[in-house]
């Protein structure tokens, strides 16, 4: 019975519709938990299991797996595909979590390798980062994190030869199947196993990460998320990129993730010699487009998405997140020469220009080769008709409002110009 009809019942038909829809979604659950438990002692028993380890290393993670794992039970509302997904997913964490634990503890002088004066690009969502990470990797002095060893980073268990090929497939097969479940991702976002992949994948490992709000609504390990020194996490993720080969051409490492802007003290602290990339964007078309991503993202793994609330929502993070941005940068002047701002309209115009004026920025060199290939990369993408991320601001019950204080202050503060928002 749909909810408009309720209006229509006496109290004792509504209370009995009301105890046969919540009889039913216990019934469901039930069924959902006995096919692929979402349970927290069972997942950490079933990933000992299956690798026989038992140190999962720094950081702690009992408390961040119980948040988690509650959350999406009470929260998500995860159909059967959610269900198994989110389950896999977690178990894979947790192996490889625990296998990357005892290779780093086996040789620990290995994993404590210097990452010298990485950049990290962070900003506003939807601002442009993934583009400009891509073009960043174009140039043969830089290191970015490829999806398919962030996937897979370690050899499959029982080979008695790593080959990476393999691995490649396994991602490549995974994200076909996520193509073919949700398409209306690659609309808004690229995903491949050979593209850059941001960091909240690997801060997924420590559970401490973004990611999982991109995937499930819980807004109750948000919160929780929020309260965390993300320091540990972010060690964490330097262990994991120093794991990672780096070939002799490459000179610095090149992330990405607008998330870093939640937890700028942490990287700060855990990489002092960065360089920060801050892009920015009219709030108001960042906001139309993350709440559409946010909700095709969802959809794949809920049965249940509200539009209107996944606007309010990401109306507030996008306050939050300018918000600390500026807070940052007003605690930290002495590191003005370590930022620079990057506006969107100005990558778009001319992206090689603009990556140029960031390496000249950080006393980097743009080599003629370098150049050379980023221009390819861009008549590739000119060439190639990609799909178009098509939404309204109306689909998530936002009303145009260009002058709440704090998104007013950050785009006077920035310069940002704006756009034509739909």
């Amino acid at each position: 019975m749909s909810a408009k009809n309720f209006r229509h019942l006496g109290a004792d038909e509504m209370k009995e519709s009301t105890e046969e829809i919540a009889v039913d979604t216990s019934l469901w659950r039930h069924i959902k938990q006995r096919l692929a438990p979402l349970d927290h002692d069972d997942l950490v028993r079933t990933a000992k299991r299956r690798t026989g380890l038992s140190d999962f290393g720094e950081p702690p993670y009992q408390e961040a797996l119980r948040v988690l794992v509650s959350s999406c039970n009470a929260e998500a509302n995860l159909n059967m595909f959610g269900q198994f997904a989110a389950r896999q997913h977690f178990l894979e964490l947790l192996e490889t979590r625990l296998r990357l634990v005892r290779r780093w503890q086996a040789a620990p002088e290995k994993w404590e390798e210097s990452v010298r004066k990485p950049v990290f690009i962070t900003g506003l969502p939807r601002s442009g980062s993934t583009f400009l990470h891509d073009l960043f990797a174009k140039d043969p002095a830089n290191r970015v994190p490829l999806t398919w060893e962030v996937m897979y980073p370690l050899p499959f268990r029982n080979r008695t030869k790593d080959d990476p090929g393999s691995r490649i497939r396994k991602a490549d097969s995974r994200l076909c199947m996520m193509r073919l479940i949700n398409p209306s991702v690659v609309k808004a976002h690229p995903i491949g196993a050979r593209l850059p992949q941001e960091c909240i994948a690997i801060l997924s490992y420590s559970l401490l990460s973004e990611e999982f709000l991109c995937m499930f609504w819980v807004p109750s390990y948000e919160k929780w998320l929020r309260a965390q020194d993300m320091r540990q996490a972010y060690r964490f993720h330097r262990n994991f990129v120093s794991h990672l080969p780096c070939p002799s051409a490459a000179e610095r490492w090149v992330f990405k993730a607008p998330d870093h802007v939640y937890s700028l003290d942490a990287l700060i602290d855990t990489y002092p010699d960065a360089h920060i990339v801050f892009l920015h964007r009219d709030p108001m078309k960042v906001l139309g487009s993350v709440a559409s991503l946010a909700t095709k993202l969802r959809s794949a793994f809920s049965s249940q998405i509200d539009p209107v609330r996944t606007g309010i929502n990401e109306a507030r993070v996008l306050n939050e997140v300018t918000a600390k941005m500026m807070e940052f940068r007003d605690r930290h002047p002495s590191l003005s020469d370590r930022f620079i701002d990057i506006q969107y309209p100005d990558l778009v115009r001319d992206p090689v220009a603009t990556v140029r004026r960031i390496y000249e920025h950080f006393g980097l060199v743009l080599s003629a080769n370098a150049e050379r290939l980023m221009y390819s990369f861009l008549g590739g993408r000119r060439n190639k008709k990609r799909p178009r991320h098509v939404y309204s601001l109306a689909d998530f019950g936002i009303e145009m409002d260009r002058k709440e204080s704090c998104l007013a202050a950050y785009c006077e503060r920035f310069g940002v110009e704006r756009e034509h928002v739909n």
